[in-house]
C-alpha cells in the first residue's frame, strides 16, 4: 500500500439568501468513520490558499465529503458525495465545470475555479485532485438559485 498526503482547501462559499450571507458546515469521513468537521462559515470567512485537513491516507481508503447549509431557522439537508447526489459533484482533471447562472447576482462559479482552469474552461488539477461543489439549498435542479457554487473544495493527494 502506498500512504499519500491528502489535503483540503475550501476555494469559496456564495450561501446567502437575498443579501444576507447564510453560513455552510461541511464534513469529511474516512472508511466510514464518523464525520469530522473541517469548515463552518460564510464566504468571507474563506481562506482559499489555507490547507485546513492534513491527513495520511492510503491507497484504497474510502474518504467521503458532506456539506450542508443553514436557512437562518434550520439546517438545510445534509448531501455527501459517493451517493450519487445531484446536489454534489465531483470534478477532476480535464472535465469541465457546470454552467448554472449564479442567484442573487453572485459572481460565476468560474471566479472560485478561475486558477484551476485551462483557457477552454477545461479543470487543470493533479491527476489525483478533485474539486468538489455542492448545492446547499432545497432549489432543485434546473432552479435559477440552483447554481452549485455554494461550497466549492479542493482535494490534492500527494
Amino acid at each position: 500500500r502506498k500512504d499519500l498526503t491528502m489535503k483540503v482547501r475550501t476555494l469559496g462559499v456564495a450561501f446567502q439568501s437575498g443579501s444576507r450571507l447564510l453560513p455552510l458546515d461541511a464534513y469529511w469521513s474516512i472508511n466510514g468513520s464518523s464525520w469530522s468537521r473541517f469548515f463552518f462559515g460564510d464566504g468571507p470567512s474563506v481562506e482559499s490558499e489555507r490547507v485546513i485537513v492534513e491527513r495520511r491516507v492510503q491507497k484504497g481508503d474510502t474518504i467521503r465529503f458532506g456539506a450542508r447549509g443553514y436557512s437562518g431557522r434550520s439546517w438545510y439537508p445534509f448531501h455527501s458525495t459517493g451517493r450519487g447526489d445531484d446536489y454534489v459533484v465531483v470534478l477532476k482533471n480535464g472535465d469541465t465545470a457546470p454552467d448554472y447562472a449564479p442567484a442573487y447576482d453572485q459572481g460565476d462559479i468560474v471566479s472560485f475555479l478561475k486558477p484551476y482552469l485551462d483557457a477552454s474552461g477545461r479543470v487543470q488539477i493533479g491527476p489525483r485532485d478533485l474539486i468538489i461543489l455542492w448545492e446547499a439549498s432545497t432549489s432543485s435542479p434546473g432552479s435559477p438559485y440552483f447554481d452549485m457554487q455554494d461550497l466549492v473544495v479542493l482535494v490534492t493527494f500527494e
